[in-house]
């Protein structure tokens, strides 16, 4: 089994930590084995990126995850430098790397001068996805079309119904993330990420260990829609509680939480993700109303869970909260935000469950 706890693409500059890393991937690459009979981990990061004339371009150092909507987007492949210093990173899409026969090794058709002007684009930051039409460019460059929405009449799309791009960050930056409950407890911690297939680019699963000590027997394999990131992007939440979680060889979704429009085909499934506009005026919106909802202390764990989007100016909210005055907040902020006339709520107002209060007593005992 692999499992990754080391960055993949920033290096500390001393040499013999550089020395000490590059050897804990090559390391780790090398011992990759399956887990269980149900799917391998990604066997990527360490691979050597050859064209077809056999001229070396790279070294497989990370991936980029669109985590909430399943989303294997890119490897990213690294150049150059001497011992990571002065390296290049550039980011491929999956689809183009195919497997060679020489082992621990990818071909990625195109010359070392063509690679290394490959465009590249930016991970999410603060809020929003990346420039999608940054990332178009990339997966046009590489000969690749594009699974996500891009700008109008944008030459890449087609007639199909494309996905929106999501809050994307690297693989190692997505490992050791908390994954709370909705209460805000924290029941575990990302250990691995499951099924990275470049072909189909979807991500197969999460790995989360459970709080204690880690060990295989206590690992959950979830799929990746069923979390969210909260607000501010460094924890995962997840739509259970923590019994269930606990209790289920095979974690399924408990059917309470506070998500009310529910797959009817899976119930307790989360609706998907809200899509964030990319202009720095839909960002700056978004932001706003974040940070007035984490610095409101009398809203409930519920009410700072809720998620908010902004696109085109217009902002939607959704969630739940505990009681109507909670409701009126969140609008509230949003307004003064968007402005009044842009601002949709999807926000349901109900009261804790006994179940569900005696977690919120324990966690504000904490």
């Amino acid at each position: 089994m692999l499992i990754f706890r080391c960055p993949a693409v920033s290096r500390p500059t001393l040499p013999l930590l550089q020395i000490l890393i590059l050897g804990m991937i090559t390391w780790l690459a090398a011992s990759a084995t399956s887990f269980g009979t149900s799917g391998k981990w990604d066997e990527l990061i360490g691979k050597k990126v050859l064209n077809y004339e056999g001229d070396t371009l790279g070294y497989v150092t990370g991936s980029a995850v669109d985590l909430e909507r399943g989303r294997y987007v890119g490897m990213l492949v690294s150049f150059g430098g001497f011992l990571g210093i002065g390296e290049k990173t550039k980011i491929v899409p999956p689809g183009a790397l195919v497997d060679a026969e020489m082992a621990r090794s990818l071909l990625l058709n195109m010359s070392p001068t063509r690679f290394h002007d490959a465009p590249t684009f930016k991970l999410s930051g603060e809020v929003g996805p990346p420039s999608a039409v940054a990332v178009a460019k990339v997966y046009e460059y590489f000969g690749q079309q594009p699974y996500f929405t891009t700008a109008v009449n944008s030459p890449m799309q087609d007639k199909q119904k494309l996905e929106p791009l999501g809050y994307v960050l690297t693989g190692a930056g997505i490992l050791n993330l908390p994954v709370d409950n909705l209460q805000g407890i924290q029941i575990g911690v990302v250990v691995g990420l499951r099924d990275l297939n470049r072909e189909t680019g979807r991500l197969g699963g999460v790995v989360i260990a459970e709080e204690g000590e880690p060990n295989r027997e206590n690992y959950k394999i979830i799929a990746p829609e069923d979390l969210r990131y909260n607000l501010t992007h460094n924890r995962l939440r997840i739509n259970n509680h923590q019994q269930p979680f606990r209790d289920t060889p095979e974690f399924k979704l408990s059917s309470t939480g506070s998500f009310e429009q529910e797959n009817t085909s899976r119930p307790g499934t989360p609706p998907p993700p809200l899509t964030q506009g990319n202009s720095e005026r839909d960002k700056a919106i978004t932001l706003k109303i974040r940070e007035a909802i984490l610095s409101d202390s009398t809203l409930s764990h519920y009410a700072q869970q809720i998620e908010v989007a902004t696109v085109k100016g217009k902002t939607l909210v959704r969630g739940r909260v505990e009681r109507e005055e909670g409701r009126r907040r969140v609008i509230a902020y949003a307004t003064a935000a968007a402005g009044r006339g842009n601002v949709q709520e999807q926000i349901v107002v109900k009261r804790m469950s006994q179940t569900e209060a005696n977690i919120d007593t324990d966690l504000d005992r904490r």
